[in-house]
């Protein structure tokens, strides 16, 4: 593809952050921040334009930390989790990109799905193995994109390839800006549409919500689904550059305190995923990133076009209950409770949580299902498993806290324990057992972080609607999971006719 092409232009800085690397196909985690440094369109809380989001105090140290995520590839402990030898060119790519076709590589991205949850603690929900889940998406019923248009399923084999070569970050864009439900969703003012077509691409006007890490990512990939009452200028499936002209990205405010030390805020001086509003004013889209438009049918392939990123936040989370389970078990261990029976029960609970997830995720892929000569972690696991992930998620927030005990109250900033005379009175009169009180101290404000603070509550809102509410999850569990067999056992046993 001639490197003059609108959609050229919009990698540049990639290929230009790549530019001389020992591994021509992995960005690490200083290539990551010049990469970002692309001309994209971001207004801060403040209402002030962002000139550069790796310096930007609302933005730097998540930067830093997803730059730490990228530099897991690089590192010999983790580069096998997180990257794969390209079998056609012998390269390293990251397992992000590496399209499954066969269950041993859904187990690969349990790996780096492990790995990246261990360095973020999970609090990020859009981490970089977590972008290309739509894409891959799409990959599994391109079959339905081939009948409306070969050269839109071809746009997505090769914005997977391009994708994985260059190793860019991308997270999905789905969710409508919230309105006036009264209005039908095609007359609401903020709604997504093509107000343009031309030979060489289309042009996009209207708003998206959420989107969250797409500020520090380099494409939004963009499915319109979640029901009808749409045109089919409303039906859009997309790959939208993050620097594209015309695109504008609204910042929330920071649910951290940007001046946190890593001391008082073990968790929150490491940075947040941010959410935003994308505001799109006559954004042209190349034709080689649209990969459907104006098929209304595809509106009803969420869970099919989704089904990687379910699985993938279902797994993350168990990863995530995994450190729950450990993060008990150390308040129990330094609190000296963990002889008492009620402590050992909530510990088991946390546990069970853990472990239920774990099973879920395995199970899913060890009954992969097959589409499109794709790999796809079997459905109904998928959607039961979510669902249970959501349901149980604040009861164990809850046992968490109640370990506790007044551990997440009685918590004093760094700048006390430095004091001269309060101190070593602190130190005195609040040790742990095994451990002494400032360390004791230190690990509940992680505690405090993990599942307690402002950003713990705006992770707990957001895996609770993320992918889906919980009431849509479980119409998913109803429509995926087979029970026919099972009924027509019973009508038979019982003499009924069959179904």
């Amino acid at each position: 593809m001639p490197d003059n092409t609108e959609a050229q232009q919009r990698l540049k800085p990639i290929k230009d952050a790549l530019a001389g690397s020992p591994e021509p196909h992995l960005l690490n985690g200083e290539q990551y921040k010049v990469s970002l440094r692309d001309g994209r369109r971001i207004v801060d809380a403040d209402g002030n334009d962002i000139e550069d989001v790796t310096t930007h105090p609302h933005l730097k140290r998540t930067v830093a930390t997803v730059a730490e995520v990228m530099d897991l590839q690089f590192n010999p402990a983790t580069q096998d989790d997180v990257t794969y030898i390209d079998p056609e060119t012998q390269t390293r790519r990251a397992v992000g990109w590496q399209v499954p076709i066969t269950k041993d590589d859904l187990y690969k991205k349990r790996l780096a799905n492990k790995a990246i949850t261990r360095q973020t603690l999970g609090m990020f929900g859009r981490p970089p193995d977590y972008g290309p889940a739509m894409a891959l998406g799409f990959l599994g019923i391109i079959d339905r994109v081939e009948k409306e248009n070969p050269e839109f399923a071809q746009n997505i084999r090769n914005f997977v390839a391009q994708s994985g070569s260059l190793n860019t970050l991308s997270t999905d864009l789905i969710l409508d800006t919230q309105s006036d439900r009264t209005v039908p969703r095609n007359d609401r003012p903020g709604t997504l549409r093509v107000v343009k077509e031309t030979p060489d691409g289309i042009v996009l006007r209207g708003s998206k919500v959420a989107g969250s890490m797409g500020a520090l990512t380099h494409f939004f990939t963009l499915s319109t689904v979640l029901g009808g009452g749409l045109s089919g200028d409303a039906a859009i499936w997309a790959a939208i550059p993050v620097n594209s002209p015309g695109l504008s990205l609204i910042m929330r405010e920071p649910t951290i305190k940007l001046d946190a030390s890593s001391e008082d805020h073990p968790i929150d001086s490491r940075g947040e995923e941010m959410d935003q509003l994308m505001i799109f004013d006559d954004v042209f889209i190349p034709q080689e990133y649209v990969f459907s438009l104006h098929n209304l049918e595809l509106l009803t392939l969420y869970h099919e076009s989704c089904a990687y990123a379910l699985w993938h936040i279902m797994t993350r989370l168990g990863y995530r209950a995994e450190l729950f389970a450990g993060t008990a078990q150390i308040i129990a261990d330094i609190l000296g409770t963990d002889k008492i029976p009620g402590v050992r029960n909530t510990i088991a609970q946390i546990s069970m949580y853990a472990q239920t997830l774990r099973s879920y995720s395995l199970a899913s892929v060890e009954r992969a299902v097959e589409w499109c000569g794709v790999q796809v972690p079997e459905p109904g696991l998928v959607a039961a498993g979510r669902l249970y992930s959501i349901q149980e998620y604040p009861n164990i927030l809850y046992r968490i806290q109640d370990l506790c005990g007044q551990g997440l109250v009685s918590r004093w900033p760094e700048k006390v324990w430095n004091h001269p005379e309060f101190g070593p009175r602190l130190e005195e009169m609040l040790p742990g057992h095994g451990v002494s009180a400032r360390e004791k101290n230190r690990f509940f404000n992680f505690v405090f972080d993990l599942t307690t603070g402002g950003m713990a509550g705006r992770v707990g809102l957001f895996e609770n609607v993320n992918a889906t509410p919980p009431a849509i999850v479980a119409e998913l569990v109803y429509d995926h999971v087979d029970r026919s067999d099972a009924a027509n056992f019973i009508r038979s046993y019982t003499g009924l006719p069959q179904a």
